[in-house]
């Protein structure tokens, strides 16, 4: 057994994953659990991301992480990338979470692990969905992370800078009755994993959402000029980080109505870095991984076309069933969609898209517990 291989639900040995994205965080997961001993596959719908993998039979880490990582498969194929593997973890937008899914779904192995990293909110429940609906068959259990746990941005196809890696990051299975045997086969590889009660507690703790629009809408002259800029210490000026807390207060009610326990986004700065100034501004400033973090060179960007359909609007959308309106979060998705002429109340995740419509508190907390 390779030193990195650890414990499956059904008892097996986990040797094999599969890390679906080849991107900064795909090519750091791939990376990071060949050199923990696994034996790694990795896929992509870009050719031109996994061609160079393909062709040195590596990912090239730099940064926290150093050295080339054997990868033994590069494809674009993803029944090839998931076939036999005891776990699968996504390194994609949230929002191609559901043709993941699609894609995968006849070709996981009985038992499997799939991790949804980062998760944003309800992607397992938007992944599982997908996924009976495009015909899954075996018995596998999706995992959805707060966070992603690399911060990274990829040099070239299949070379990674790694800045860091997070110092906790919470996860959750659905069903949450099987977050403590997952946990035997996660932490052992990710330390930084951190069982939350929920599903639920993890989405609504979605800092992404929180985080994103808010510097992304204030910054979008210097977007729209490709001007360049630091995307947190330079766009995330003191009252952007105002209403950043203001957008953070709407998901704290949010959480407190559906009776979750929430820290903010101030705290969250705290457990995840380590950073203990005053403000959230400072914190921001004091960042030191967000150093050589640009902000995006266009408006084709997933700090909104992600953040908002897959984290602000299942906010709304959870409120509505507590009687909450939610003004701020509110706010960001109506401008969001005017600045793209798009309805993301209609395409967004919405309860109703995932198949919740119609529920009460009672019952929605049962089916996402």
């Amino acid at each position: 057994m390779k030193d990195g291989s650890t414990q499956g639900r059904s008892g097996s040995v986990v040797r094999r994953a599969a890390v679906i994205g080849a991107g900064a965080v795909g090519c750091a997961t791939a990376g990071y659990l060949s050199h923990r001993g696994l034996e790694v596959t990795l896929q992509d719908v870009q050719e031109t991301l996994v061609a160079p993998v393909r062709e040195s039979g590596a990912v090239h880490l730099s940064g926290v992480l150093e050295g080339d990582a054997p990868v033994a498969l590069a494809t674009t194929d993803a029944a090839a990338a998931v076939r036999g593997a005891q776990l699968v973890v996504t390194a994609v937008p949230a929002s191609a979470h559901a043709a993941v899914a699609r894609g995968v779904a006849p070709h996981l192995a009985e038992g499997a692990v799939v991790v949804l990293q980062p998760g944003a909110t309800l992607s397992a429940v938007a992944f599982g969905h997908a996924a009976r609906r495009a015909g899954l068959t075996a018995d596998v259990t999706p995992v959805e992370t707060l966070n992603a746990i690399f911060t990274a941005r990829l040099r070239a196809p299949g070379a990674v800078e790694v800045f860091a890696v997070k110092r906790t990051v919470s996860y959750a299975a659905l069903p949450s009755d099987r977050t403590a045997t997952v946990g035997r086969v996660l932490e052992p590889l990710f330390p930084c994993l951190t069982p939350a009660g929920s599903v639920l507690e993890v989405s609504l703790h979605n800092m992404n959402a929180i985080m994103h629009p808010p510097v992304t809408l204030c910054n979008v002259g210097p977007i729209d000029r490709a001007q360049p800029f630091l995307f947190y210490k330079d766009g995330g000026t003191p009252h952007v980080m105002e209403l950043v807390e203001g957008a953070d207060a709407d998901r704290l009610a949010l959480c407190e109505a559906l009776g979750i326990e929430a820290h903010s986004v101030r705290q969250w700065y705290e457990r995840v870095y380590g950073l203990e100034q005053p403000t959230l501004y400072e914190r921001i400033q004091a960042c030191a991984p967000y150093d050589t973090i640009t902000g995006p060179a266009s408006m084709d960007t997933r700090l909104l076309l992600e953040d908002v359909p897959t984290g602000l609007v299942p906010y709304c959308s959870l409120g509505e069933v507590v009687g909450l309106d939610l003004p701020t979060l509110r706010s960001l998705v109506t401008l969001t969609g005017a600045l793209y002429g798009r309805n993301f109340w209609a395409t967004g995740r919405t309860l109703a898209n995932l198949g919740l419509d119609g529920l009460d508190r009672f019952v929605l907390l049962q089916r996402l517990g």
